[in-house]
């Protein structure tokens, strides 16, 4: 079995969203899995966590990147590739401050070292509600980009976590082997652990194991809360595919 531990921005910086982590705790929670886990990336044929990062937010190689050569683990980042090297735009930003995106050159250092990327689509639009040319573009065209920079690239993390069976056929189709979200059935919908600010050792020891099931259900449910409200990102910018 294989399953996704998920992480966002690793910070210093206080977020106003939940879906970050300080670096110190990130590296708790990595060394945690080191000394009880097998750590993979996607390919590998054994069972293991895959540490990830969805989005491709540039406090990865600021703060997450130096922490995973610490412990020569390596890691795969999700980008939203029509944002490399960009502000942050499609994110809510209430506080005026926004983020940005990691660059090529960034990402090619990463890449050098282990570090192996995929695709979280152009725009980071939930898939589910798109047409089929709306989807095409968003998997297809992020794709071509990417194995233009850095080879063949066969993975994606579906954005929101949104994804049904024609969004697996699509994929499929787009030559993706790998597909993340859903809940574990194939390949093409391995489970994602999200990992938030809220999370302590104790609470990703009940993600990796499932149980006691009556707190792995209540730690889905909060999951669920926080990517609603990361969801109305959807409601505050227009569609990257419209500008094309």
């Amino acid at each position: 079995m294989v399953k996704a531990i998920q992480f966002h921005r690793i910070t210093p910086r206080v977020q106003f969203c939940g879906t970050w982590n300080y670096p110190e705790q990130f590296e708790d929670f990595l060394l945690f899995l080191c000394d009880n886990f097998e750590v993979v990336v996607p390919g590998e044929k054994r069972n293991g966590f895959v540490i990830a990062f969805d989005d491709g937010d540039r406090s990865i190689y600021d703060h997450a990147f130096p922490i995973l050569k610490k412990y020569g683990v390596r890691a795969v980042v999700f980008l939203a590739v029509g944002y490399i090297g960009m502000e942050d735009s499609w994110d809510l930003s209430v506080l005026g401050a926004r983020s940005h995106h990691l660059s090529w050159p960034e990402i090619h250092e990463m890449k050098e070292w282990g570090i192996e990327f995929g695709s979280h689509t152009m725009s980071h639009r939930n898939l589910t509600r798109l047409t089929a040319d709306e989807m095409d573009f968003e998997l297809r065209e992020s794709k071509r980009i990417l194995e233009e920079q850095l080879g063949p690239v066969d993975c994606i993390s579906y954005p929101f976590n949104r994804v049904n069976k024609h969004v697996v056929t699509k994929a499929r189709q787009t030559g993706y082997k790998f597909g993340f979200g859903g809940a574990g059935e194939s390949e093409l919908l391995i489970k994602k652990e999200a990992v938030y600010i809220t999370d302590n050792v104790r609470s990703l020891k009940i993600k990796l194991a499932e149980r006691p099931r009556i707190l792995y259900n209540y730690d889905r449910m909060k999951q669920k809360a926080i990517n609603c409200f990361t969801m109305v990102t959807m409601l505050t910018k227009r569609s990257f595919y419209a500008r094309r």
